[in-house]
């Protein structure tokens, strides 16, 4: 019993489910764009008073019929359903495309049916920018909800020694949106027979090729080195599996924005480093700056508010002046709302010679979950990273990005050792990768790692992407 209980399961693992993903993505996007629409509708209602005009709700409706058609098209034909080894970053990139294309087909259809006048100008713009922000929020949404399922992906078989296939499907596993589901490995040199993070290992090659001719795992991952390929015959492999990923486990280039050429028959890969461009540098700062002042615009009653109630909690300066690392090794002082008691460098000093597990905390993480030098109105600040907030000075003299790598701290220079190379290069950043990947449960090690993944993958998309999340980060009260 036991037995067919656990072949059961190993079959509904390597089912593919890709149609049900597919129905749950179409839906989504369905009303996300029909919502994108109506808020429109009722937007241009809105201001009315002000523009004039009706809103012809007959012709927007029928319209949202062809737009809807157009959205989903152009989805499907870019690859958007189910967007199955996609990153965050490339799925925005993808869905700005469509829609935008989607909405110059409408503006032309409407155009032939000599429609256009009558069809709100307000209205066919905001619903080009909501249909884009309501249609990446629905599929963030979605993708997070529904990847923690096990019928989630496509189902893959990890190929290579068990050390190089370990750390693949542990990222695998963690990267659960891309959809790239793990469900067996094997190991040519057959010498381990034990699973790795759960994922079963397959016994033979005979086991192996069955496998592919009687279930739906069509994609494989080789982990050891392209070197060792040579061994390994893959003639075989692609008449079974027509999908085959290789791992560059050592490639020393950024992995998001890579372009593949062939060269006369051999593969070329060609990789930018978008942060290190002048001309990019321009656009982040103008970017930045903007963003910056609008975000002026909007929190100066909450300085006020922050000042006042630091004020009346404790002792000591509103502001908080502190000497951090900024482009090319340069201090500068970074500014924050002061969330910590008078004499909190003694303290700490004092506690890190008392307290052996404080000692440890603080080594590897370079700071403390339970501080006792903050106050009590500093630990609401913290919770929802509102003691950041002064820093936007810092954006506006130039001193940091509105998103960059961390602003380390003087003495963390010998300890960040090679990365300081990299990250030094650019300005470091209020809110970054580290920051909405790993937040506080994050090693000092592995802040460096995001922090170099970030320099060498960045674009506007991961920045905007940095945006979204760093808004729900806050709004879930994590700190940053």
């Amino acid at each position: 019993m036991q037995i067919k209980k656990n072949h059961i399961i190993r079959t509904a693992l390597t089912e593919n489910r890709s149609r049900v993903v597919n129905i749950i993505l179409v839906l989504v996007d369905v009303l996300t764009i029909s919502l994108a629409v109506i808020v429109s509708a009722g937007i241009r209602i809105l201001l009315e008073p002000f523009l004039g005009g009706v809103v012809n709700w007959p012709l927007i409706l029928n319209a949202l019929i062809f737009y809807l058609l157009f959205n989903l098209l152009l989805a499907w034909l870019n690859g958007l359903y189910p967007g199955f080894g996609l990153a965050a970053v490339q799925e925005m990139q993808k869905v700005l495309y469509v829609v935008s294309l989607a909405t110059i087909f409408l503006g032309v259809f409407l155009f032939l049916q000599q429609l256009g006048l009558a069809y709100s100008r307000v209205v066919f713009v905001l619903t080009w920018f909501l249909s884009t922000l309501f249609m990446m929020l629905g599929r963030f949404g979605v993708r997070n909800l529904f990847s923690k399922f096990n019928w989630w992906g496509v189902p893959m078989v990890i190929i290579g020694s068990p050390d190089n296939a370990a750390p693949v499907i542990e990222k695998l596993i963690q990267s659960r949106r891309l959809g790239y589901r793990p469900v067996y490995y094997f190991d040519p040199q057959l010498q381990s027979g034990k699973p790795i993070f759960g994922v079963f290992p397959i016994e033979s090659k005979q086991a192996l090729e069955e496998l592919g001719s009687k279930s739906d795992v069509q994609h494989v991952v080789f982990t050891d080195p392209l070197e060792d390929s040579d061994s390994f015959n893959f003639h075989w492999m692609r008449d079974v599996f027509p999908n085959i990923l290789f791992v560059l486990s050592t490639s020393p280039f950024g992995s998001l924005w890579v372009r593949t050429i062939d060269l006369h028959g051999t593969l070329t890969i060609e990789t930018n480093y978008h942060l290190l461009n002048q001309r990019e540098t321009i656009i982040k700062r103008i970017v930045d700056m903007l963003l910056t002042f609008f975000l002026l615009l909007v929190t100066w009653p909450l300085f006020l508010v922050i000042a006042f109630l630091i004020r009346l909690d404790s002792k000591g300066p509103i502001l908080y002046k502190q000497k951090r690392l900024g482009q090319d090794g340069d201090f500068f002082d970074s500014y924050k709302f002061r969330t910590m008691f008078n004499n909190a460098d003694a303290k700490l000093q004092e506690l890190l010679e008392t307290d052996e597990g404080a000692q440890r905390e603080y080594q590897k993480y370079h700071k403390l979950a339970n501080d006792p030098r903050v106050t009590g109105v500093g630990k609401l600040l913290r919770r929802y990273s509102l003691d950041e907030l002064p820093q936007l000075i810092n954006v506006i003299k130039g001193d940091m990005n509105l998103i960059g790598p961390r602003s380390y701290l003087p003495r963390e220079l010998p300890v960040m050792g090679e990365y300081a190379k990299i990250i030094l290069k650019v300005k470091p950043g209020i809110t970054g990768w580290w920051q909405v990947m790993g937040r506080n449960a994050t090693s000092f090690k592995d802040r460096l790692l995001l922090d170099e993944y970030y320099i060498s993958n960045w674009s506007i998309w991961l920045d905007l992407y940095i945006m979204i999340k760093t808004v729900w980060v806050l709004i879930r009260g994590e700190g940053l």
